[in-house]
């Protein structure tokens, strides 16, 4: 028996279980096709209701798509209308059956029913491919001709869809639509302006031909503005909370963007009329905001006046304090744009920023203003710009806090009044917020710290050094501070006091660290710690290498085994474990040894240049490279020939240690 959509929905509403739903959904979908097997004519408009409500809770329909053509087809206005909203929620234009919907709707085009002719526009503004809009081109064009508001406004808005959907079509609506913005009602210039802005969009070509109905677009923008006397503005049913027709201040505004791009004469026209509806557009209310919005980003793209730029900054500032945080965040990216060609304007609003990033009820508006924030960074702000965002390190948020961390490093970077500041504020970082740091920042501080003279080195090596020294309780585990002590004493721990511990230092961050990358890090530390100290200190080293020799850790063990053996080996151990050699800014990306401590091998005299290949970082000159047979052989242990440059003592080192 036949359910009345009403009685459906109340049936479906009033299941507890979604078992139970599809029970009902399932009975009823067993009597529509029933229903529409049995050609029942008279009930067919309803039947498709309910086909449309189950559409939107998400069952199968496509068994009913044949069902509205059938009813787009009727003579009834009412059947035609359940038609043509059935085809349109249960199509789409990848739908074969669209195919045969053509012919429908180019037949109701032609007819003279202009709700008819409405219905079918609609439905091709929404459905319509690249075949369907070559087809139907001539019958939308003539529309937009017609004597009728109603359906010149529809015309125009299909129009849009055609031109997307077939770009070659473009020049065919262009002297619609230059007609179309001659007229006075708010829906046909609506679609008009909509239309002309899509239109230059396709074909940028178009630009100079629309550029003839400048003085149409700035009258009309400045009747609505004013919202006075006769014309545009004066009738109160286009008004939102008290903005005249915001939805077509809006499309006129960022066609008259369009317009003045790259156009002197164009932008300095409408200058005035864009200061006007800069001035007098109320900012409390959401469809004014959105107003400013497209004002101000109209001035700031044409080749407008400094002022006018700077009074369109300004509403962007303003926008910055609105309690909307959709509002805030298309103010903060559009502020991005402007940063970077006058940054001084926006530093006024630094404070409206930091508010912005400092709030935590949006994560797309903080991460806006992280962007926005840190292009306002220069040498002269650097240091209280960071002292400001440094609060911020606390937030619970690990996406924010990642962000804003990388932004940091990147700030101190680029603008570090001096080392010793550069130095301290990324220490700080690395205690604040050091699991955070991503590796690209750690790589980059270090390899800063290779460049710099002994006397920032011994800065750098002290500071961290401190932290593991009994003055703060217990030493921090963030991964990243660790791998970075750990490198700095490797590297530059004999410019550190007579009297510091350095494998004492170094054991303490190891500790509990087995099997991490940090003790492979830490390892290599050591063996260089050893390298240049005394014989007590040297042994305490490789005690500490030693626990590692049965790590479950292959790599840990094999360095372990490896260090252990090179400690026998007094004069080959120094030149080995050699400092790193500065690394230049185009080497970071490619140091990814840089946190591991790689040794730098001198290849002058050098008996393990065969072993590690030619590095030729020395400056010196560089052997000429052994064949395979001679590599081998002197990683086995035979007798491949010296090269020129090579030492060949009478009782080489090197064939001990490789002969384990």
């Amino acid at each position: 028996m036949s359910t009345r959509l009403r009685e459906l929905i109340r049936k479906v509403r009033q299941c507890k279980t979604a078992a139970e739903e599809r029970a009902v959904v399932a009975k009823e979908s067993a009597y529509l096709r029933d229903a529409f097997k049995r050609e029942d004519a008279g009930g067919r408009h309803r039947n498709i209701a309910k086909l449309m409500y189950l559409h939107m809770l998400g069952y199968p329909t496509h068994f009913g798509q044949m069902e509205c053509l059938k009813l787009i087809a009727r003579p009834s206005f009412a059947e035609k209308r359940i038609g043509y909203l059935g085809l349109m929620s249960l199509l789409d234009e990848k739908q074969e059956v669209l195919m045969l919907v053509t012919n429908s709707i180019q037949q109701d085009l032609k007819g003279k029913n202009q709700y008819s002719i409405g219905l079918a526009l609609c439905a091709l503004g929404n459905l319509c491919s690249a075949e369907m809009a070559r087809d139907l081109v001539v019958d939308v064009k003539r529309i937009m001709r017609s004597s009728t508001i109603y359906l010149k406004k529809k015309a125009a808005i299909c129009a849009v869809r055609l031109s997307q959907k077939a770009p070659e079509l473009v020049r065919d609506f262009m002297d619609e639509a230059l007609s179309l913005l001659d007229e006075r009602s708010h829906g046909v210039l609506l679609g008009a302006v909509t239309l002309a802005v899509e239109l230059c969009r396709l074909d940028p070509t178009l630009v100079d031909e629309f550029r003839d109905k400048l003085v149409n677009l700035i009258k009309m923008l400045k009747h609505l503005t004013t919202s006075s006397g006769s014309g545009y503005g004066s009738s109160g049913d286009h008004h939102v909370r008290g903005v005249p027709d915001p939805f077509l201040q809006v499309q006129i505004l960022h066609l008259l963007r369009l317009l003045g791009v790259g156009s002197p004469g164009a932008s300095d026209r409408m200058s005035d009329v864009l200061a006007q509806v800069a001035s007098s557009t109320d900012a409390s209310k959401n469809a004014g905001c959105a107003v400013l919005y497209e004002c101000a980003c109209t001035i700031l793209e044409i080749q407008s006046t400094g002022g006018l730029k700077v009074l369109a900054v300004n509403i962007l500032g303003k926008l910055l304090g609105h309690r909307d945080n959709n509002m805030r965040y298309v103010a903060l990216d559009a502020l991005v744009k402007v940063v970077r060609i006058d940054a001084s304007a926006v530093q006024r609003h630094k404070g409206a920023i930091l508010a912005a990033l400092a709030d935590g009820s949006d994560a797309s508006t903080r991460s806006k203003a992280i962007e926005l924030a840190f292009e306002l960074v220069t040498a002269k702000n650097v240091e209280d710009f960071v002292a400001e965002v440094f609060n911020l390190l606390d937030d619970d948020d690990p996406q924010f806090k990642a962000k804003l961390v990388d932004k940091i490093c990147g700030a101190v970077e680029a603008h570090a009044p001096t080392p010793t500041w550069h130095i301290a504020t990324i220490t700080k970082v690395l205690v604040s917020a050091g699991r955070h740091v991503s590796e690209a920042s750690l790589r980059s501080f270090l390899a800063f710290l290779t460049r710099q003279p002994p006397s920032v080195q011994e800065v750098a090596v002290r500071h961290l050094a401190d932290l593991f020294l009994d003055k703060s309780g217990a030493p921090p585990r963030s991964p990243q501070l660790l791998l970075c002590v750990l490198w700095c004493v490797g590297e530059f721990g004999a410019l550190l006091p007579d009297g510091a511990d350095q494998v004492g230092i170094l054991a303490a961050a190891l500790e509990g660290q087995e099997g991490a990358e940090i003790a492979e890090v830490g390892l290599t530390a050591l063996a260089k710690v050893g390298a240049r100290s005394g014989a007590q200190d040297r042994q305490r080293a490789r005690d500490v290498i030693s626990r590692f020799n049965s790590s479950v850790d292959l790599e840990l063990q094999a360095r372990s085994c490896e260090f252990g053996k090179l400690f026998d080996h007094k004069r080959l151990m120094p030149e080995v474990l050699e400092a790193i050699p500065p690394l230049e800014d185009q080497q970071e990306e490619a140091a990814a040894g840089v946190p591991e401590a790689a040794p730098a091998v001198p290849v002058e005299a050098d008996p393990m240049g065969d072993l590690l290949g030619d590095l030729g970082t020395s400056g010196g000159p560089v052997a000429a490279p052994a064949a395979a047979g001679d590599l081998l052989g002197d990683l086995l242990g035979g007798g491949g020939e010296p090269t020129a440059t090579a030492v060949t003592p009478s009782s080489n080192p090197l064939d001990d240690l490789l002969n384990l």
